[in-house]
């Protein structure tokens, strides 16, 4: 019983350890997209007064891991700029969502873990100053 014990704590311990040596980036995958979903951020207009999403593009992103991260979104319009979110922090299983109201559906995202003060999450403006037109 005691080498069993040792054994599963081993086990547990090397799982442990290989979740620390796990990237952060590793942690957020894209779990769902969309074009056309109506956006209540989101105001262009067609014919008139009638509001069309049909340029709206939108992801959802998943945090995997069990640890708590930080995420920072861009997504970029046709019109070669980006729209940036704030930095949210996803527990483990936890999503959001980001949009572009008339999308190219390109995205950009950077991830740290909670207080890794060694990884800076890019600013607003350095993200549209250094990805303009790409």
């Amino acid at each position: 019983m005691n080498r069993l014990s040792s054994t599963l704590l081993a086990i547990a311990l090397a799982a442990g350890a290989q979740a620390q040596d796990m990237d952060a980036n590793d942690c957020i995958v894209k779990a769902s997209s969309a074009w056309g979903k109506p956006c209540e951020k989101c105001e262009y207009y067609k014919e008139g007064y009638k509001r069309d999403f049909s340029g709206t593009y939108s992801i959802e992103l998943q945090n995997t891991c069990p640890q708590l991260v930080e995420v920072k979104v861009a997504m970029q319009e046709k019109n070669g700029t980006w729209r940036t979110f704030p930095v949210k922090a996803l527990a483990a299983n936890e999503t959001m969502t980001a949009f572009a109201c008339q999308g190219t559906g390109k995205y950009l995202y950077w991830v740290r873990r909670v207080n890794d003060t060694e990884i800076v999450l890019p600013s607003d403006q350095e993200i549209l100053t250094e990805y303009r037109g790409r």
